[in-house]
């Protein structure tokens, strides 16, 4: 059993709270997000790898983790005003001396007393124990992640961000370490940042993504869309595209298609066929990530031969699956992912409602192959591009207009939700 569980690393942002007057402000903002972004996606793997590692991580675990309230705590403690904090603690009054002892160079774990049944509070449950044991293997990562970039928080007029871990079993460890208010009383699975991530039915695995992205690299791509600093269409969509798929864990699956004239995928050599999505590993996303950086604009834009290719790797990739006999489940959801500024030249005689009635057709095709549903996201780079908004219209899916001013991480916050979070009887990453 592969154990749920959610991270979080959340700090206060005081520029959010203010209007954003300037471009420095503005670049503030996006540095602050952006940073916060890339430290999540570092814990996840490094949680990631920590799970992975479990079964050895037992050995030189006894007494060595801190306890919400039992625990005494390092040298290392101090005792931050609210200024340093951003926030007051009740319990300390004002906190313009003393806002609450906090140790840096440790985590606490937090248990509920649910949970906590053994002698002297400590677990008697084989996994909470374990969770316990691997979560703490993480704790020099947080360290080291707070040492390292203490001065660039700083820099940007906000405090170090706060780390945090909630596993299915009840365990919560939490950067920088603290004492409870109340003791045995926390409980991550009952929070909201947790719950988004549970699925509403009763299953041991949540189900990883399977992602296709369709860009379009047309000529009309190379229009400036801000001159300060230079940005083009096509310079902006593969900021945004990186980005996406540098969010995805190795149980997902990803594809990522070029189109002009002629259609093609992404990182991969050759045109024969079948094409089909494959695992989001370190090296394929690198490799994907290189390729895209590549790429320049090329010939007018075919949408009907781009969205038939599309629809043929979805379809091709859902065969591949049911012939080896793996699971359906884990393929009940598909994201599709169109970056476009909408304009389409070839066929000359193809219009636009040729292509809506091609995708709505194509969207229920691949639906009633089994037990799948596709979500799909359209990302306008023109206010002119109507045609992508009025398919997002017909397939039940979700358009937005990407602005020079977005910062690329959130860009696809939508696509980011829907798919961390139950709709329905269905499961998401």
């Amino acid at each position: 059993m592969r154990p749920l569980h959610c991270f979080i690393i959340s700090t206060l942002l005081p520029i959010v709270l203010l209007p954003i007057a300037t471009t420095a402000d503005r670049d503030v903002l996006i540095a602050s997000v952006n940073r916060l972004n890339s430290d999540v996606l570092e814990l996840r793997d490094e949680i990631e790898s920590s799970i992975s590692k479990r079964c050895d991580s037992i050995r030189g675990c006894y007494k060595t983790s801190y306890d919400e309230c039992q625990s005494e705590y390092t040298s290392r403690q101090t005792c931050p005003t609210i200024d340093e904090t951003g926030y007051a603690i009740p319990e300390c009054g004002a906190g313009n001396k003393c806002n609450g002892v906090f140790d840096e160079s440790i985590t606490t774990v937090r248990i509920p007393r649910t949970v906590a049944n053994g002698p002297n509070g400590n677990p008697k449950n084989p996994e909470v124990v374990e969770a316990v044991c691997y979560t703490r293997t993480a704790q020099k990562w947080m360290v080291d992640k707070h040492n390292e970039d203490k001065e660039l928080w700083r820099s940007l007029g906000t405090t170090s961000p706060h780390m945090y871990f909630g596993s299915n079993t009840g365990v919560f460890r939490i950067f920088p370490a603290r004492q409870s208010r109340e003791c045995g009383t926390y409980d991550p699975r009952t929070r909201p940042w947790y719950q988004a991530t549970v699925p509403t039915t009763i299953s041991n695995e949540v189900k990883p993504r399977n992602v296709v992205i369709l860009i379009d690299t047309s000529r009309s791509m190379n229009a400036t869309m801000a001159r300060n600093p230079p940005e083009t269409k096509l310079s902006l969509m593969k900021k945004i595209v990186k980005s996406t798929i540098a969010s995805l864990s190795e149980r997902a699956s990803i594809a990522v298609i070029r189109y002009g004239e002629i259609p093609m995928m992404v990182g991969r050599e050759g045109s024969e066929e079948p094409f089909m999505w494959k695992r989001a590993t370190a090296s394929h996303k690198a490799s994907l990530t290189k390729a895209i950086d590549a790429i320049e604009v090329r010939g007018r834009s075919n949408k009907i031969k781009a969205f038939d290719f599309a629809f043929k790797l979805i379809k091709n990739s859902l065969r591949r699956i049911k012939a080896m006999d793996k699971h359906d489940c884990e393929l009940e959801n598909i994201g599709f992912l169109v970056f476009t500024d909408g304009k389409h030249n070839m066929p000359a005689d193809v219009t636009d409602e040729d292509i809506l009635d091609f995708v709505s057709s194509e969207v229920k095709e691949v639906e009633s192959m089994g037990d799948y549903t596709m979500h799909n996201f359209f990302y306008s780079l023109s206010k002119s591009d109507t045609l992508s908004k009025q398919i997002s219209c017909v397939t039940d899916g979700y358009w937005m207009l990407i602005t020079p001013n977005m910062a690329p991480g959130n860009v696809t916050v939508g696509y980011q939700t829907l798919f961390s979070t139950p709709m329905g009887t269905d499961a998401f990453y």
